[in-house]
């Protein structure tokens, strides 16, 4: 006998499946093998993802030797991979919507890998920028595909927890990364060319993301009700046949509408207008911030008159802010309203950047620091899923990648502006500058985000 099981699809009067009830049934289950087994994908993916954007700055000095080039020959690599980054995601966001969100995170990830391999390999600088715009492609088309599909997927009462997780563990495979480096790259000439070719390990997720099924919530945006429906038989039928009974779905709210597809330019008129305008603003401002603190920490303390062996101690030190933020909000991510959660992180953030520029005392300045780390690593899941939230079903994958690759574009330009105004203006300049960017996310936050998601479970009319 199989095990008992409310749904909607044991309901005496059939209804039509909508998002909105499809939303509803998903919400309701508890955590279970089905949640575990995407989280896992999702993990693995965050660690290629956030790892390999680090690889260039981990080889950079090893770069200049064994290629023959400047620092800004390695710039210019690190702004290649910014630069694929925003492409992957404006395509992913197009692709998204269209073919789905599982495709999205397959395809991204095997170019990641591919292009990441294939970087190794680089005879000179010339080759390794082209490369490293091709693996940004596919690290900006895995992240979007990610962050969509959990969104869709997991509890809106986990969801939070779920991006926290992933970035959590992101952020360790960074730092495994830097280890491996340390070990490699002192070994010869060809020691940099291991840390690219790690990236080849992420093809060893590509056949689980295939394994997983299509978002439920998409599949009824493009009118394929049928499908939508078996998948959600499956997830709950996995799920009760560990948990138990699950509970009656709530009948959702959100009316529903036609599923149809929503031009581009719809994300820029109407009422979805101020949230994509919002979105823009808080990654534009998330990513300058955090050019600042994950790349010129060093550099801003050794013109505070450090020398360089106490500006990397330091460095070590406060980095783990980073980590420890991505770890507190595994637990309060979803326990806190999306936007309140954000104003706090945010503000909070912007007074200890004003410490860190101004203290005097090497305590404070380490504390501030480690703060702004902290708070930092805190905010994006919140960021991520208020940004999947915002935005309706059939305009989901486009709205995030529009909003999130204003912030790569952020990341091309920044290292030239942030040198030139800390040669120019000096480090107390970068602090007031950081301090204006987080206190601005705070701003559009209040004046332009919603206090709770209007649109998750919506397909918008046109």
């Amino acid at each position: 006998m199989g095990m008992p099981m409310s749904s909607s699809l044991e309901s005496s009067e059939p209804r039509t499946l909508t998002i909105g009830r499809a939303g509803a049934r998903l919400d309701r289950l508890p955590t279970g093998p089905f949640h575990r087994r995407v989280l896992l994908v999702a993990v693995v993916a965050f660690v290629f993802e956030i790892g390999d954007q680090t690889a260039t700055g981990l080889v950079a000095a090893s770069l200049t030797t064994h290629l023959n080039t400047s620092l800004t020959g390695v710039a210019f690599a690190v702004s290649a991979m910014y630069l694929g980054l925003l492409v992957g995601s404006l395509i992913a966001g197009q692709l998204g919507d269209r073919y789905g969100r599982r495709s999205t995170l397959v395809w991204g990830m095997a170019a990641m890998a591919v292009f990441s391999a294939l970087a190794a390999c680089s005879p000179n600088i010339t080759v390794l920028v082209l490369l490293r715009f091709l693996t940004g492609i596919g690290l900006g088309a895995t992240y979007i595909g990610i962050v969509v599909y959990l969104s869709e997927l997991f509890p809106a009462r986990r969801r939070g927890l779920s991006l926290a997780v992933g970035v959590a563990v992101g952020t360790v495979g960074s730092v495994l990364l830097t280890v491996v480096a340390r070990a490699v790259v002192p070994l010869g000439d060809h020691g940099w060319r291991i840390v690219y070719l790690v990236g080849i390990l992420g093809l060893l997720a590509v056949p689980a993301c295939r394994k997983l099924p299509e978002s439920p919530r998409w599949l009824l945006a493009r009118g394929r009700a049928d499908q939508a429906e078996a998948v959600l038989t499956r997830i709950e039928e996995e799920t009760a046949a560990k948990r138990g009974a699950l509970p009656e779905p709530e009948e959702p709210t959100v009316p529903a509408a036609e599923p149809r597809s929503l031009p581009f330019s719809r994300l820029f008129r109407g009422s979805l207008l101020r949230s994509t305008v919002m979105l823009m603003i808080v990654w534009i401002c998330y990513s300058a911030v955090q050019q600042v603190t994950s790349t010129w920490t060093p550099t801003i303390l050794v013109f505070r008159g450090f020398t360089q062996a106490e500006a990397l101690s330091f460095t070590s030190l406060i980095v783990l802010g980073s980590l420890a933020g991505s770890i507190v909000a595994i637990f309060i991510a979803d326990r806190l309203p999306r936007r309140a959660g954000l104003v706090a992180f945010t503000l909070i953030a912007a007074v200890a950047a004003l410490c860190f520029g101004y203290a005097t005392n090497i305590a404070l300045l380490i504390t501030a620091g480690f703060a702004i780390f902290f708070f930092a690593g805190g905010a994006s899941p919140l960021i991520n899923a208020y940004m999947a939230e915002e935005f309706p079903t059939d305009l989901r994958a486009r709205g995030s990648s529009v909003a999130f690759s204003t912030g790569r574009l952020t990341n091309v330009l920044a290292p030239f502006t942030i040198a030139a105004v800390l040669a120019s203006l000096g480090y107390q300049a970068i602090a007031i500058g950081t301090f204006a960017a987080w206190a601005l996310i705070a701003v559009a936050a209040l004046v332009l985000g919603r206090r709770r998601s209007r649109t998750a479970d919506m397909v918008e009319s046109a």
